[in-house]
C-alpha cells in the first residue's frame, strides 16, 4: 500500500478549490478500500457538464449492518469546502483506527457540483436545492405562495447592476432597517429564507419541478437503503448560527417519528428545534426530509442538519450583512456588476461567509463539529429497542 500523507491538524483538511475536495475525498476513498475491501465508490452522475457526486460505503463486513449512518456535503455549493474537509476527516480517523464505528457509514460528496465549483450556494439553475427535496412533482408547493417575499421581492432581487459597494450597503441597510421596522424579525426571515417558488431569479426559489440531482439520489437511495433497519443522517452547512457556534438543526416536525428520534440521540447538544425560538425556520423541501419522503412507513430516521456559524447573523447586523452579501451575489450573477472591482469584492466576502479562510475559525469548527459527530456516533450505536418500523 502506498504511504500516504497524514493530516495532523485540522485545519490541513481545508481546501481551497472544488477540484483539490474531489480529489482528495477520492483518494482518501482509495486508502479505504485498501482497508476495507467490502467498502464501494462510485459516482452518480448528473449531468455531462455539471459533474457528478462522489459516494462512499464504508463496508467492514461483506454483510451490510443493521444500522447506517448518512453524512451529506454540498448541497448549498459553496458550503461544501467545510463539509468536505469533515468528511475527510472522519474518513481519515475511520482509517488510522481513531474512531471505531460498527455501522455501515455512506458518504455523500458534493452533491451540487455546480455550485461547489463556482463558489454559490445555487445549482446551475439558479434553484436552492434545500428548498427543492420532494418525492415527487406534484408535492413541490407551485401553488403555495410566500406572500412576506412577495410583498418585498424587489428587495431581495433588483434587476439592475451592481455599482459601489459602499453605496450599494447603505442603501440595502436603510431599506433593510425599514422592513424590518415594519414586518419584525420573525416575518422576515419567514419570507427571506423558508423557500419561494415563483420568482426565478429571486433568492432561496425551489423551483417549479425536482432536479436531475433530486431524481438521482432518490434511485440511489431507494436502491441501496432498504437493508438498514435505522439510519442517521448528517447534513452538514455552514453559515446560520452565532459566530464560531454549532448548531444541530431539527426540521422534522415535533410528534413526528423523527422527533421522537432525535430526541434520543441529541439530548443535551445544541438542537434548534421547531418549538425553540424566534431562530427557527423551517425549510420547505429540506434534505434531510427526502428519506421520510422516499420511506413514508419507516419509523427508523434520524435526520439533523448540522450546521456551522461562520460570521454569525442572528444579531442584527448580522442578519443585515449576510442577506446583503445573498441578495447582492444572486443580484451580480443576473445583472452583472459595472466595476469588476466591486463584483469581487462580493464574491470574496460571501465566500468568506461560507467559508472562512481563518486558521481559529477552521481549528475551532473541526474540533466543535468531530466532538458533537463522535456524540452522536456513539449514541446511536448504543440504541436499543427502536422501534424499525417493519
Amino acid at each position: 500500500m502506498e504511504k500516504k500523507k497524514v493530516h495532523n491538524m485540522e485545519t490541513d483538511f481545508f481546501l481551497d478549490s472544488y477540484k483539490e475536495c474531489r480529489n482528495a475525498f477520492i483518494s482518501c476513498g482509495n486508502q479505504i478500500l485498501y482497508r476495507f475491501p467490502h467498502s464501494k465508490q462510485r459516482e452518480i452522475k448528473i449531468h455531462d457538464s455539471i459533474g457528478v457526486i462522489d459516494t462512499l460505503f464504508i463496508r467492514k463486513k461483506k454483510k451490510p449492518s443493521k444500522r447506517l449512518i448518512l453524512l451529506s456535503s454540498g448541497v448549498h455549493g459553496v458550503e461544501g469546502f467545510a463539509g468536505s474537509a469533515i468528511q475527510r476527516k472522519i474518513m481519515q480517523e475511520i482509517l488510522y483506527n481513531q474512531l471505531i464505528l460498527d455501522q455501515d457509514i455512506l458518504i455523500l460528496h458534493g452533491i451540487n457540483p455546480y455550485g461547489f465549483q463556482n463558489k454559490r450556494r445555487v445549482n446551475e439553475n439558479n434553484i436552492d436545492l434545500n428548498r427543492n427535496f420532494f418525492f415527487k412533482r406534484e408535492n413541490i408547493p407551485v401553488k403555495e405562495k410566500n406572500k412576506g417575499y412577495r410583498k418585498i421581492s424587489s428587495f431581495f432581487k433588483p434587476r439592475f447592476p451592481f455599482t459601489f459597494w459602499a453605496l450599494e450597503f447603505f442603501i440595502f441597510a436603510l431599506r433593510f432597517s425599514g422592513i424590518m421596522l415594519r414586518l419584525g424579525i420573525r416575518k422576515f426571515t419567514d419570507a427571506a429564507v423558508n423557500g419561494q417558488f415563483e420568482f426565478k431569479k429571486g433568492i432561496y426559489y425551489g423551483g417549479k419541478k425536482p432536479e436531475t440531482v433530486v431524481k438521482r439520489l432518490r434511485n440511489f437511495f431507494k436502491e441501496h437503503l432498504p437493508v438498514y433497519e435505522e439510519i442517521l443522517f448528517l447534513d452538514f452547512h455552514t453559515g446560520y448560527g452565532e459566530k464560531n457556534g454549532l448548531l444541530l438543526i431539527q426540521n422534522a416536525s415535533l410528534g413526528s417519528n423523527e422527533d421522537s428520534n432525535i430526541k434520543k440521540i441529541a439530548s443535551g447538544l445544541p438542537v434548534l428545534r421547531p418549538d425553540s425560538n424566534d431562530t427557527f425556520y423551517k425549510t420547505a423541501g429540506d434534505f434531510t426530509d427526502f428519506l421520510g419522503r422516499i420511506f413514508p412507513d419507516r419509523k427508523n430516521i434520524f435526520p439533523l442538519t448540522v450546521e456551522l456559524g461562520t460570521l454569525g447573523n442572528l444579531s442584527f447586523l448580522g442578519a443585515l450583512r449576510s442577506s446583503f452579501l445573498i441578495v447582492a451575489e444572486n443580484r451580480i450573477f443576473h445583472h452583472g456588476a459595472r466595476f469588476s472591482y466591486a463584483e469581487n469584492t462580493v464574491k470574496e466576502k460571501f465566500l468568506r461567509y461560507f467559508y472562512p479562510d481563518s486558521r481559529a475559525w477552521r481549528q475551532t469548527a473541526m474540533n466543535k463539529v468531530m466532538t458533537v459527530c463522535k456524540i452522536l456516533f456513539e449514541r446511536f450505536e448504543n440504541l436499543e429497542n427502536v422501534d424499525n418500523g417493519h
